[in-house]
């Protein structure tokens, strides 16, 4: 069987066209409304975005005030701290000579007199020059004895000895004396 199209082919060209045209802009359509849909997704993420970080730059300012406030408590706190520190310093060294000197005096034998002491200070100790006069060579002997084996004395050094007569004894004495409390 043989078909025989009696349309003109005109008619079917422009018939043609038109669907060819409406294919195109139900097409066209589809991607407007794709191009649209996704500038609206990308519009409203970019408001979320803007709003959250809004949010979140009002909350930098708030702690940021926070952690000024806090820099500004730990530099008060370590000045008081410091301050404290010079304080404790000064009561622990308030006590050192007069303690040092009542050491000193519990160790000089009862026939031992001294003449001079020279003191230099070293950090938590003092450095002791002595020199002083004995009835004999037994109270130089008993006192750098003392000053041996008292655990504050330190590097004890018996200097020159000289009899001056009269059986007196001139002599010095170096020492390191710390306080150990």
């Amino acid at each position: 069987m043989i078909k025989v199209n009696l349309v003109p082919l005109e008619i079917l060209a422009k018939a043609r066209q038109r669907q060819l045209m409406l294919q195109a802009s139900v097409i066209g359509g589809f991607l407007a409304i794709c191009v649209v849909l996704s500038s609206l997704l990308h519009y409203f993420s970019l408001y979320s975005l803007q709003n959250d970080f809004s949010f979140k730059q009002s909350k930098l300012s708030k702690l940021s005030a926070i952690v000024a406030q806090v820099e500004e408590l730990e530099k008060a706190a370590a000045a008081v701290r410091s301050r404290l520190g010079v304080i404790e310093d000064l009561l622990k060294g308030r006590a050192f000579y007069p303690i040092f000197m009542s050491e000193l005096a519990r160790t000089v034998p009862g026939g031992v007199r001294l003449t001079g002491l020279t003191t230099g200070s070293l950090p938590n100790s003092v450095k002791l020059a002595i020199t002083a006069v004995a009835a004999s060579s037994d109270d130089v002997a008993s006192w750098v004895r003392t000053l041996m084996s008292n655990p504050h004395f330190s590097v004890v050094e018996l200097g020159s000895v000289t009899n001056v007569g009269k059986g007196q004894y001139n002599f010095t004495i170096s020492a390191t004396y710390t306080n150990k409390l």
